[in-house]
């Protein structure tokens, strides 16, 4: 039981061996040392690097979250992906159950401070009718205390005359005391109804701020056109219950006259991919069809397509030579052919006969004596070939992997 995972890998190496040297015999074969070889030979050089996307319209009018809404709002409803709208048709709604009820709140807020208002203005006026009333009787006290006031000793004691002064002095202070307390009293109510205006005045704008949104809750198309969702920054379209935020893409109103490409290209299979290069793309629904552009615009780095994917693409750009507007719509799938080499008459070699150090490049040739090291000046390259410029000449005989010390000269 213990050997039977050794054997199934050393069959399947094996195999994989076997496999090789088919592969590689078909180039040349292997000479009498056993040295995998394969002979140089002129032929055309094209490659192509696959990718495959959707199309777009070169030139499209965004639709968006309206500027002027404020804070995160619940998208309610959007219209069906690919619908034909109508300058001014409602095209998504955000769900306005919480500015509604904010709004609701900061209302009953409001009318509270009004009531509050009312009340503390009864109140000031309650205690201002109280401070004149007493100021009246102090003041009428105040009168008849002076009036009667007498310091003949034959008529009053001295302790008379004393508890008179002190009653008038008494009266007199009291009577600064209500003159005083009128003067605060107006003072502090007056700053206890600024500060009720002045909460009343956020609680306006933060109605105003909630009444505006309610006002912007539907988002209309600017013109008339086929409404084209757009993916956000997760790559989903938006569907009811995303959060959006003032000025935030939905959508597309795209000019459908001139049509151009977004393709996907696997950043392993980018290997020559430059804008400028020609390309055959297919509709999926029309793949008889071929449609011809060119590379306009390259993504600088790889990224995936997906949140979660380890695999990177490079984004492309292809500018279509002619649109079929009747067959050519935004989101239609195709396939195509980036061609980033189109030589003719070169010699290739495979790209594991190439060794290199310190910049230079050689190859082994196979001579009457051995093999034997020849430099070579190389051109462009693919995944598996190299063109060589230099260093090498028709029929060529050059080994595929390195020849053992004994076979070399």
């Amino acid at each position: 039981m213990g050997l039977k995972p050794v054997r199934e890998g050393t069959l399947f190496l094996a195999g994989v061996l076997v496999v090789s040297a088919i592969g590689l015999s078909g180039c040349g074969g292997a000479d009498n040392t056993g040295v995998l070889t394969a002979e140089v030979n002129r032929s055309d050089f094209k490659v192509d690097i696959p990718a495959s996307g959707e199309l777009e319209a070169s030139n499209s009018t965004t639709v968006n979250v309206p500027t002027g809404l404020r804070g995160p709002q619940s998208l309610a409803w959007i219209i069906d992906n690919f619908s034909e709208v109508k300058t001014g048709d409602v095209v998504a709604k955000m769900d306005s159950t919480r500015e509604s009820f904010k709004l609701e709140m900061e209302q009953l807020d409001y009318d509270r401070l009004g009531l509050d208002s009312q009340i503390q203005t009864q109140k000031d006026k309650t205690i201002d009718k109280s401070l004149n009333t007493d100021t009246k009787v102090t003041a009428q006290e105040q009168d008849l205390a002076e009036r009667f006031f007498s310091d003949d000793e034959r008529v009053y004691t001295k302790i008379d005359i004393i508890d008179q002064m002190r009653n008038q002095d008494y009266l007199e202070a009291k009577m600064q005391f209500y003159d005083w307390g009128l003067g605060q009293h107006g003072s502090q109510a007056q700053a206890e109804q600024e500060l009720i205006k002045l909460k009343q005045k956020g609680h306006q704008a933060k109605m105003s701020r909630y009444s505006s949104n309610l006002k912007q809750m539907e988002i209309v198309a600017p013109h008339d056109g086929l409404f084209v969702a757009q993916a956000g920054w997760n790559g989903a379209l938006p569907v009811a219950g995303d959060m959006m935020w003032s000025g935030m893409t939905i959508g597309l109103l795209p000019d459908t006259s001139k049509m151009q490409a977004k393709l996907y290209v696997l950043e392993a299979e980018a290997l020559g991919l430059a804008v400028g290069k020609p390309v055959t793309l297919h509709l999926d629904a029309y793949p008889e069809l071929p449609i011809t552009g060119t590379v306009t615009q390259l993504d600088a780095l790889a990224k995936a397509k997906e949140q979660d994917s380890p695999v990177n693409y490079f984004q492309i750009t292809v500018s279509l030579d002619k649109t079929l507007t009747e067959i050519m719509q935004p989101g239609r799938q195709v396939n195509a052919m980036v061609h980033a080499l189109d030589l003719n008459d070169v010699i290739t070699v495979p790209n594991q006969a190439l060794f290199q150090k310190s910049g230079e490049y050689w190859v082994y040739i196979k001579t009457s004596a051995g093999f034997a090291k020849r430099t070579v000046k190389l051109g462009n390259r693919s995944l598996n070939r190299t063109v060589v410029t230099e260093g090498l000449e028709q029929g060529d005989v050059i080994a595929l992997t390195t020849p053992p010390k004994r076979n070399r000269v």
